[in-house]
């Protein structure tokens, strides 16, 4: 359950962040810098001093979701199961995302186990990014989640409830 406070406090991040998806393209247009070419497929330039080949690019790829999110779980101390339990994710999911590395686990799971690594918001951003995903500013659920971590506030159940609360029910994991 949502304190008074929490809940207040919520509200006002809501107010301030969210932005309705029929605004949210509009509003990536108005942050993005002058000149920048936001069409997909269309004429973009490559600035002459920039020469890479494929092969390099792929060197520079870095860590995987699986590598990152391992890594990270090593980091933190915490066993696997400790990990999985806190963040409320099966132990057949877990073993799958564990054993295969490149099984795609849904958003809401790298978001959970985001949670139960308690990891900062850009290191939350980076663990969705190699598991191409991003929080969206024109999602309520997105900026909920947001809002906790921002907070220092890792507590999987209180989220869900949070997000229930905002018609945002919490997403079954795959």
């Amino acid at each position: 359950m949502l304190t008074d406070d929490l809940r207040q406090s919520l509200e006002a991040y809501l107010a301030k962040y969210y932005v309705e998806p029929e605004h949210a393209a509009l509003a990536e247009v108005a942050e993005a810098t002058p000149g920048e070419d936001l069409i997909k497929g269309s004429d973009h330039k490559v600035p002459d001093d920039v020469h890479l080949t494929l092969d390099q690019l792929m060197e520079d790829v870095g860590e995987s979701f699986h590598e990152m999110l391992f890594r990270l779980i090593d980091r933190s101390g915490m066993t696997d199961v400790e990990v999985y339990k806190k963040a409320n994710v099966d132990r057949k999911l877990f073993s799958k995302i564990k054993s295969n590395p490149a099984y795609h686990p849904r958003k809401h799971t790298v978001l959970a186990l985001a949670i139960a690594l308690e990891l900062s918001l850009d290191e939350t951003v980076d663990l969705l990014a190699r598991a191409e995903y991003a929080l969206s500013p024109g999602s309520k659920s997105d900026l909920i989640v947001k809002y906790f971590i921002e907070h220092g506030i890792y507590d999987i159940m209180t989220i869900n409830f949070a997000l229930d609360e905002y018609g945002e029910r919490p997403e079954q994991h795959e």
